[in-house]
């Protein structure tokens, strides 16, 4: 048996006999004891700073980590959204190419205006411009007046009319069966009066339109003059 071990023995016998007369000695008192003649390491306490400093370096990792998970997160949607925005833009850029492509390839337009002047119109007939100056395209009718849209898109129409003395007509554009556009031509106390109109409007495939006399408003008769009176459209 080594020296160390006669000492352990000795402690150990020596709280036994300090308990029979009275005294208390705890057990962790004792291991103090044991621990600094010993010299063992306490477990307990490196135990609780390893965990400790396990608890700080898991803690600070993972906060580390989510940080940076974060950090990456926004870089990705940032990342995502970026692209989103360039290929929403490329495909708009397509589009429009497709769009620029279409319309001039197809040359959609037409100009048209009166054969014969016409001496007094029924209210909400429709201004037959029966002679085409340009018709390309083919979709503005001379027999009918009206101007069927091949394909749906931006158009812009314009037209104007001339009335004579003593007469005020008031005209509209019709699409469909709404006035989109209206006009005023009054020459009651003038030899002859003009009025033009033009507007923008968006059409689908197949809408229809004409130049029609608006309602019964005016002075009659309602009079136009074919030398300048026209109906002109095109497709943006």
């Amino acid at each position: 048996m080594t020296c160390r071990e006669i000492n352990l023995v000795f402690l150990m016998v020596l709280m036994v006999n300090l308990n029979e007369y009275g005294f208390s000695a705890s057990l962790s008192e004792f291991a103090k004891i044991v621990d600094v003649e010993f010299k063992i390491p306490n477990l307990n306490a490196q135990v609780g700073i390893s965990n400790e400093h396990d608890v700080k370096r898991v803690t600070k990792t993972g906060k580390t980590d989510v940080t940076e998970n974060d950090d990456d997160l926004k870089k990705g949607l940032a990342e995502k959204g970026l692209h989103e925005n360039k290929e929403h833009n490329y495909k708009s850029i397509d589009l429009q190419n497709i769009r620029k492509q279409l319309a001039g390839s197809v040359d959609i337009s037409f100009s048209a205006k009166l054969g014969t002047s016409i001496a007094d119109i029924s209210p909400w007939n429709t201004v037959v411009f029966n002679k085409a100056i340009t018709n390309n395209g083919n979709c503005y009718n001379t027999a009918t007046g009206i101007f069927t849209a091949p394909i749906a898109g931006t158009y812009y129409f314009s037209s104007t009319i001339l009335t004579k003395m003593k007469s005020t007509v008031e005209m509209s554009l019709r699409v469909n069966a709404k006035d989109e556009m209206l006009m005023y031509a009054c020459a009651t106390t003038l030899s002859y009066n003009s009025a033009t109109n033009s507007i923008i409007v968006k059409l689908n495939k197949g809408d229809k339109v004409k130049i029609i006399k608006y309602g019964i408003w005016g002075a009659r008769p309602f009079y136009i003059h074919h030398n300048w009176s026209t109906f002109t459209g095109f497709l943006l």
